[in-house]
Order: structure tokens, then C-alpha cells, then sequence
């Protein structure tokens, strides 16, 4: 990796000093011995202006490649700048999930106007997958496959194979009847090692499940991590083909979902990135921090109640943040794991009992391994045995309360058919900040009227 990472710098400060000279062919040179995702990597990492300007240099079949692997932000630029014309050969050169990708990126009149600039057959194949949510098997399927029908050989199919390598990358053959209604799918591997005269249908492995068009992309993910896939069959409620997922989408697919989860923990929208317009970050951001501002006022409403308890024993004042912070983090660690359970599939409405249970165990005994730390350290500091009692119950109380509601938050969001990470460490914390005052000042005011 750093080995690659010195390779890129250099290839860059290289880059740069060519567009300085406007030495284009060295450019060219350089870009025809590049991965097209290294070359990605290098114009992402340029102005704007030079983004547009060597990316106009790529040739058509390599722009296919690169504009996939393009940064958000980048990929905008470019499209602002490109010509319907050129941005339609371009599209014509990709495959169609990707392609698909690109024009719903697109203004209306510049989508139709790129539709109507290529190939008739492969327009409608475009309009179709459009048609598909882009976050289910539809909207993430290619339409390019190899198929053969049922009462082929093995030698059919993999002369069906050979004529297609130029234009995709093959893992499966499928077999299809009459009505194009899907049989199965046969393994490359499978394909090869079988004798070729013998029927395609009898090396199908039944193992390669399908999926239908509106199943959701994250369970499609589930399904090749629980299968060991490569590519997987898309058919409709008839059970009829219409296109494949591979693996290579799949592994997009668990970086977008991946990222969607940590961005709506923090608040954030699934579009931010550091790269954005000040002001549109601002609109995306502002909202959630107001809902912040608005469960933090709870936390100072609690604190105002408990004003003379903190008059009398100013030390208290010292340990507050103690409590709420401790118990915010173990909120937070149960959110992660709980949010992460339900994304894959670990934790379901079935065993959210079990899981909630073995939380609240975890919630107690953590509570009761820092309570009794922080209690005697609190004693030995301030020499007020009542303080480590009152500090050591509190952050019992609050490390448990955390748990429970780091458990509680993503599973009521989940039953309310809402993304279970969608803000909940905002509320989380807001809670424990709130509940962690509430009791330390609570027990506090409790203790102090029963010694004076």
C-alpha cells in the first residue's frame, strides 16, 4: 500500500509538471499504462479545470472505464462540462448499470438527449433499468449476461461464452426456456470441466439462488456474502431474466451502505462530502444540529433543577461531564453493534430479545466495574466518602440506562420502518447526557437532605 501511495504521489507531481508544459502526448503516454481507477485516483486529486481538461484527453473506450471510478464531486464537474455528443459515445462504451448510473446523474434534457445520441437497443435497455429504485437488484442489475436455452450443450455455452468475452466479464451462464423464464445458472468453472456434448442443463448448479427486481440492494449483499457469489441471476415476479449482479457491484454496494450508516449516526445527509459548497453543507448539517441544541437544552433544564444541590457541593460540579460522558459512550458501543446487527441481518425483530438481554447484562456489569473506579477515585480526590457513593451509583445507573438505550433507539427506529441509524446518536446522547445529570444530581440532593 505505500509502495502504491509513492507510486501515485509521483505519478502526480509528474501530471502536474506536464500540465504546466502542456505537454498532452506525455499525458496521453502516461494514461494508456494506467488502471482506469488509478487514473481516477489521479484526477480527483486535480483543479477543477484540469479535471475537465485531462479528461478530455482520455479516449473514449478508457473515459467508459474512468468515469465510474470517478469521485462524486469529480464526476459532476466533468458531466457539467462534457458535450451531449461526446458524453453519449462514452455511454455507448459502458456497461449498463454503469451507464444507468451516469444518466440519472443528469438533468432531464440532457439524459433524453444523451438516450437519443446512442445505439436504439441499448437506449431502451437504459430506460428500463432507470425505471428501477436505484438502491434495489433492479437498480443495481447490468442487462448485459450470457444465456443459453435449456436444450443447449456445454460446447454452446461456451462458445457463447467465448463470443461474449470481448464485451463483459463472464462468472455464469444462464439457462432460460422458451419463455426466457430462468432455469438456472451454470459456474464458469463448472462449465469447463464438464464434457462438451453433454447438456448445459445438467451442470446448473442449484445451489445460485435468484433474486426478484425490488429486493433491497443491502439483502442482495447478505445474499453473495452468504453464498460465495460472483454473479447473480435478476428476474422478475414470472421468474424471468432481465439481467445479473456482480460481485464487483456488490463490493460498491457494502462501501455505499457502509458509509450511508456512519453518515446517519452522525446526523449527516448521505450526499455530504468535504468537497461540497459551504452553503449546501450548511442546509444538509444545520437541521441536525438544531435538533441537537434542542435535546442539549434538556440536559440544562436537569442541571438548573439541581442549581442549590451544586451551590452547596461545589466538587459535584467537577464530576457531572464524568457521568454523561461515560454513559454516552456505552450508549454508543451498543448503538454501533445493535445498527451494524440489523444492516446485516444478524439481529431481527425474532432475536431482538436475546440481543437486549445480553446488552442489559453487558450495561450492568460495566456499570458496576466503573462505578466502583470512578467512586474511589472520587474519595481519594476530594475526600468525601459520600461523593465516591453518590459518583459510584451514579455512573452504575448511567452506564446501564446508555446500554439500554443504544439497544432500544435503532430497534424502535427499525419498527417504525425508519433507517435505524438515522440520528440515533444524536438521541442517544442527548438521553444519557440528560439521564446522567438527572441522577447524579438526583442522588445527590437525595444524600445531602439526609445528612443535614
Amino acid at each position: 500500500m505505500k509502495k502504491q501511495r509513492e507510486e501515485e504521489i509521483k505519478h502526480l507531481n509528474q501530471l502536474g509538471e506536464w500540465i504546466r508544459l502542456n505537454r498532452e502526448f506525455d499525458i496521453i503516454d502516461l494514461f494508456s499504462e494506467l488502471h482506469p481507477a488509478d487514473i481516477a485516483d489521479l484526477i480527483d486529486n486535480l483543479g477543477e479545470q484540469e479535471k475537465i481538461r485531462l479528461f478530455s484527453l482520455l479516449e473514449v473506450e478508457k473515459a467508459s472505464d474512468v468515469i465510474p471510478e470517478l469521485s462524486d464531486a469529480s464526476r459532476e464537474q466533468i458531466l457539467e462540462d462534457i458535450s451531449d455528443k461526446k458524453l453519449a459515445e462514452i455511454i455507448d462504451e459502458m456497461d449498463s448499470d454503469d451507464a444507468a448510473d451516469v444518466i440519472a446523474e443528469l438533468p432531464e434534457d440532457q439524459a433524453r438527449a444523451v438516450l437519443d445520441g446512442i445505439e436504439p437497443e441499448e437506449s431502451r435497455d437504459l430506460k428500463k433499468l432507470l425505471k428501477y429504485e436505484e438502491d434495489t437488484a433492479g437498480g443495481i442489475m447490468q442487462s448485459e449476461l450470457v444465456k443459453v436455452p435449456y436444450d443447449s450443450t456445454i460446447n454452446n455455452a461456451l462458445n457463447a461464452v467465448v463470443q461474449a468475452s470481448d464485451e463483459m466479464e463472464v462468472y455464469n451462464v444462464f439457462v432460460v426456456d422458451r419463455d426466457n423464464t430462468l432455469v438456472g445458472a451454470i459456474p464458469l468453472q463448472k462449465l469447463i470441466t464438464s464434457k462438451r456434448h453433454s447438456p448445459a442443463i445438467d451442470a446448473i448448479d442449484k445451489t445460485i439462488p435468484s433474486v426478484q427486481t425490488n429486493i433491497d440492494q443491502e439483502e442482495v449483499a447478505r445474499m453473495f456474502e452468504k453464498y460465495d457469489l460472483l454473479s447473480l441471476p435478476v428476474v422478475d415476479v414470472g421468474n424471468h431474466l432481465l439481467g445479473r449482479i456482480t460481485i464487483d457491484d456488490i463490493v460498491d454496494v457494502m462501501e455505499e451502505e457502509s458509509s450511508e450508516d456512519i453518515y446517519r449516526i452522525a446526523g449527516l445527509h448521505e450526499n455530504d462530502n468535504v468537497f461540497n459548497e459551504p452553503m449546501e453543507s450548511i442546509k444538509k448539517r444545520l437541521p441536525w444540529l438544531y435538533l441537537n441544541l434542542l435535546t442539549a437544552l434538556a440536559s440544562v433544564l436537569v442541571i438548573g433543577f439541581f442549581e442549590n444541590t451544586i451551590q452547596i457541593v461545589i466538587a459535584i460540579a467537577a464530576f457531572m461531564p464524568v457521568v454523561a460522558a461515560l454513559g454516552g459512550n456505552a450508549g454508543n458501543q451498543t448503538l454501533i453493534l445493535i445498527v451494524r446487527g440489523l444492516a446485516l441481518g444478524e439481529v431481527t425483530f425474532e432475536n431482538a430479545k436475546k440481543a437486549f438481554y445480553k446488552q442489559i447484562v453487558v450495561g450492568i456489569v460495566n456499570g458496576l466495574a466503573l462505578g466502583i473506579v470512578i467512586g474511589v477515585i472520587a474519595y481519594l480526590w476530594k475526600g468525601m466518602p459520600v461523593l465516591g457513593v453518590i459518583l459510584g451509583l451514579a455512573m452504575i445507573i448511567n452506564v446501564f440506562v446508555g446500554t439500554l438505550i443504544g439497544t432500544l433507539v435503532p430497534l424502535s427506529l427499525k419498527w417504525l420502518n425508519a433507517d435505524p441509524a438515522l440520528g440515533s446518536n444524536i438521541f442517544v446522547t442527548a438521553f444519557t447526557d440528560a439521564f446522567g445529570y438527572l441522577s447524579f444530581l438526583g442522588l445527590a440532593t437525595i444524600f445531602l437532605k439526609l445528612l443535614i
